[in-house]
């Protein structure tokens, strides 16, 4: 769905002579209103008589999102079964077996590095729910059809959205596909301009092969949240609430979310609405955040979702401009060659970052490279087009319909994968048990039992520094501390085995 800037037609207006001109009402905001159980009929009613356009009325949880002019948020306010109104927050995504084709000549690094080769489960049997920026119309052309739960893919918009009519597959940004992609895998067709860096072919030779997602076999149900502009708090908690549904209207379906964006603070109805899914029985992965040491963003810093940040290898690019240093083989000696990137937001207090897994230059599809300066997203890109590949005839299009790419926005969705594994393993398990506590206080927040296996098996890493390869050929010196770290690395194998 593309946000369409709207213009207001000026109007001629006769006044006559020393009548006063009449004042313009003032324009309705995005707010979220919080309750402590789902709006009655009635109290919907009392909510619209105060002057609130309700938006939509969340069904697991108290809480609704709705227009309020601001002459109007008071008597919202002072209704007795109100028990916040905020402003409608926008949270931002975080990136900086197919017949069809070949296998790969290797596995990917980040498959290596995580342990992928000593793991028999494939997540089969996991729906894995993505809110995110939803897909594009071409979304067959990288993924197989069956591994898309069309029937239950959704789109929601924030309270001042444009109506989108549901459109999950007329994405803005390939963002959603991306994630999707890092769980179940993507088609590639290789060329010598694919990937965005280097020299050559990405696979050592041209064709189109079969890149492996962590959990191939899982499902995945896009959840369109996502507008140009960015995520509204609005639409994210309307996605988390259709999922809730769904886990409620299957209780014996394992279930994963995951929600590669975030922002500053915890909103009184974003915390109900992840309260409801993780008591259900879904269990939510959120990316930490791209912000380095400005902290992590919610909802990963939310104790009871599983939080996760972005390190690499430590030989990517080390024959530059070689690109087929990703299919190399990772020794397995733990965690030497692993490091946590510059960009990996770092917990402050009040904030939980669980563990660390690959978020460094993912080879995934992203044919809007034409929007991104170098590979990272240039800013002042909010009015976003996608064309197809660039052709003879049509040179002014996407130069690449694939880049590698980094952020938490993929480290996110390589643990999803891996919950989808250990889910697998043991369908029963979740993080229900966690303790939500109140939303100002996250000393009252904890882990639950799913959450603590998994950092239970992973790696313990230590603070430090290493010099990289970074992508344009030059050293690029990567250092962190004790805060970026959380538990540690996820490796696929141990956490598989922690889930019993």
């Amino acid at each position: 769905m593309r946000r369409r800037l709207l213009t207001a037609a000026a109007a001629l207006v006769l006044v006559v002579a020393g009548a006063p001109a009449l004042a313009a009402a003032p324009a309705p905001s995005g707010y979220l209103v919080g309750s402590t159980s789902p709006l009655t009929p009635a109290q919907l009613d009392q909510l619209r008589d105060a002057g609130a356009q309700v938006h939509v009325a969340y069904r697991n949880f108290g809480g609704a999102a709705a227009a309020i002019p601001s002459t109007k948020v008071a008597a919202v306010r002072a209704l007795p079964f109100v028990t916040s109104v905020n402003p409608d927050p926008i949270r931002k995504l975080a990136a900086v077996s197919d017949p069809a084709a070949a296998p790969l000549p290797n596995a990917p690094y980040w498959h290596d590095q995580m342990d992928l080769e000593n793991v028999s489960q494939t997540g089969a049997g996991v729906w894995v729910a993505v809110l995110d920026s939803g897909f594009y119309p071409n979304w067959r052309d990288y993924f197989v059809e069956s591994d898309i739960l069309t029937d239950k893919a959704r789109a929601f918009t924030g309270v001042l959205g444009n109506p989108n009519a549901n459109q999950w597959d007329s994405g803005s940004d390939p963002h959603g596909m991306a994630v999707s992609a890092t769980i179940v895998g993507h088609r590639f067709a290789d060329d010598t301009n694919e990937g965005g860096w280097g020299a050559g072919y990405a696979t050592g030779s041209p064709g189109t092969r079969w890149i492996p997602g962590v959990a191939p076999n899982a499902k995945i149900i896009p959840v369109k949240v996502c507008e140009p502009i960015g995520c509204f708090g609005s639409a994210i908690n309307a996605g988390v609430d259709y999922v809730t549904s769904l886990k409620r209207a299957n209780p014996g379906q394992p279930i994963v979310i995951n929600a590669s964006l975030g922002g500053a603070g915890l909103d009184a109805v974003e915390k109900n609405a992840l309260d409801a899914a993780v008591k259900a029985g879904v269990v939510v992965v959120a990316s930490a955040g791209n912000e380095g040491d400005a902290g992590m963003g919610f909802p990963a810093a939310y104790e009871p979702v599983v939080s996760v940040g972005a390190g690499g290898w430590t030989r990517q690019w080390n024959d530059y401009p070689d690109k087929t240093w990703w299919l190399d083989d990772v020794a397995e000696a733990s965690v030497s060659e692993v490091y946590v990137t510059g960009f990996s937001s770092r917990q402050k207090a009040g904030q939980y970052l669980d563990v660390v897994s690959e978020g460094r230059y993912l080879l995934l599809p992203y044919p809007c490279a034409q929007l991104y300066k170098d590979g990272q997203v240039a800013s002042s890109t909010n009015n976003r087009t996608c064309a197809s590949k660039a052709t003879p005839d049509n040179a002014s299009a996407a130069p690449f319909q694939y880049l590698f790419m980094s952020g938490t926005s993929f480290s996110s969705p390589a643990v999803a994968g891996v919950v989808a594994l250990m889910l697998e393993r043991n369908p029963l398990l979740s993080n229900a048990d966690a303790a939500t506590g109140t939303l100002n206080d996250p000393a009252s927040w904890g882990p639950g039992e799913l959450e603590r296996r998994l950092e239970a098996s992973a790696t313990p890493l230590q603070p430090g520094s290493v010099t990289v390869t970074h992508r344009t050929g030059v050293p690029l010196t990567e250092t962190w501390g004790a805060d970026a770290i959380g538990h540690g690395w996820v490796f696929a194998d141990d956490a598989v085995n922690a889930a019993g």
